[in-house]
């Protein structure tokens, strides 16, 4: 699981910009189908029926109309099927904003029927690094044995965006470092509609910020890890908080909007509200926090957190929560125990395998940045036959690091949340719509 780019960038809040207007597609699968917002890439899995209404509305633009359609498809009174359909749509929040013109152009479909094919995939673009974190849990520093060159990224991403794939993560080691990122950041840029860089923020030249302002459709991921000295400390070089930093101000103030990640570990719990606020100085926009994956060279003790410093991390997130940032979430996979669902927090989850894809730079195809489970190499078959159901089955229970695709079951659990927020379940399930509980549908809606 990867802390989540789920691109939603939370709730508007005073100061900052309002979020994009939903741009609705289809993604199908071989249990059904979602409408995605292809922006935040929150959906809401649909019946067969409310996706053929909504892909005729889509077209139409017209109620009257879609309902002559499927009036002629049944052979039955169009004033009859319209009074049926209206009085259908009316029954969820969402499929109610379809009478009042929602869909207001034709939908992009993509996905498949025979195969479960990514909303989202991570790229890990090398192995390398120009750092050595005590708990990098890709134990990065040296390349993998047979990366993919830059000529290979270049075919991977077009094979994703022929599948339709919504966003990309470039991520590593150092994305940065890796040979010809250039060119593989203009190529992401140019075929996906979202793309996320994560990077520990060094060693970005001024002609590197103002590309990636130039592309319009990137945000960066910089991980800070505590105060100045302690992440200086973690990170193994002098200088990287303050640099880092400087990154940050330079990418936010040349518009390319920035998320923080810190892994928070019994040496800087108590940093938390310091780096939020420093942060927020540096014109970040929102901040995330998540536990030591136990995978890498995170696999030791020492890294765990008491209940006691759970609940300071806690009070710590409540005593900033009136800054600017959007949103100050924490990492799902970090909090299977639900110690934070109980404040509120927003929480980001994803179907591992059955929605999101992690490409290793060795070509493999994992579910997850932790797990090392392969079901397939992503330029020696067909997307179609990598995500085979029988072979996410199978990685669903050999799986090692990645608890998360270990809790889905597709044959019961038919929403396969994408994203959540705790709280109580609201569930609608009418003749035509069901709602999953996404991460910020606006339907006040919460799943587990």
């Amino acid at each position: 699981m990867t802390t989540a780019l789920s691109h939603a960038s939370g709730d508007s809040v005073a100061g900052t910009a309002d979020p994009p207007s939903p741009d609705w597609g289809i993604h199908l699968q071989p249990v059904g189908g979602l409408l995605v917002d292809r922006n935040s890439l929150n959906y809401v899995r649909l019946s067969s029926e409310a996706l053929e209404i909504a892909l005729q509305l889509a077209r139409t633009r017209s109620v009257a109309r879609t309902a002559r359609i499927r009036a002629g498809t049944s052979r039955r009174d169009p004033d009859e099927v319209q009074a049926e359909m209206v009085e259908a749509l009316s029954g969820s929040w969402l499929t109610s904003s379809w009478l009042n013109g929602a869909l207001d152009q034709p939908l992009r479909v993509s996905g498949s029927t025979d195969a479960y094919l990514p909303l989202l995939a991570s790229l890990q673009l090398t192995n390398r690094c120009n750092l050595s974190c005590s708990f990098c849990y890709a134990s990065s520093g040296p390349a993998l044995p047979g990366e993919l060159t830059a000529d290979d990224w270049v075919k991977v991403l077009e094979r994703l965006a022929q599948s339709g794939i919504a966003a990309v993560t470039l991520t590593g080691g150092e994305p940065t470092i890796a040979r010809d990122f250039r060119r593989i950041l203009a190529t992401a840029t140019a075929l996906i509609d979202h793309v996320d860089i994560f990077t520990n923020g060094l060693h970005w030249s001024d002609e590197l910020v103002a590309m990636a302002a130039a592309c319009g459709n990137i945000r960066a991921q910089i991980s800070i890890d505590g105060r100045a000295e302690r992440h200086d400390l973690i990170r193994g070089r002098a200088g990287a908080y303050n640099e880092s930093l400087h990154t940050m101000r330079r990418l936010t103030a040349a518009g390319v909007p920035v998320i923080v990640a810190m892994t928070v570990t019994p040496a800087n719990y108590r940093d938390v509200a310091a780096v939020v606020s420093d942060v927020d100085s540096a014109g970040a926009r929102l901040f995330r926090a998540g536990r030591v994956v136990p995978v890498g060279r995170g696999d030791q003790d020492g890294f765990g957190l008491t209940p006691d410093q759970v609940a300071d991390v806690i009070r710590q997130f409540q005593e900033t929560r009136h800054l600017n940032l959007e949103s100050l979430g924490w990492d799902q996979c970090a909090d299977l125990g639900e110690q934070l669902a109980p404040i509120g927090l927003p929480v980001e989850f994803l179907t591992p395998g059955y929605l999101s894809w992690h490409v290793r730079a060795d070509g493999q195809v994992t579910p997850c940045q932790i797990e090392a489970e392969s079901f397939g190499r992503i330029l020696a078959e067909p997307l179609e036959r990598i995500g085979e159901s029988g072979r996410l089955a199978t990685v669903r229970s050999t799986a090692r690091g990645c608890r998360c695709i270990r809790r889905l079951n597709p044959t019961d659990d038919v929403d396969l949340p994408f994203g959540l927020t705790p709280g109580p379940s609201t569930r609608l399930d009418t003749a035509t719509s069901s709602c999953c509980g996404t991460a910020r549908c606006g339907s006040g809606c919460g799943d587990d």
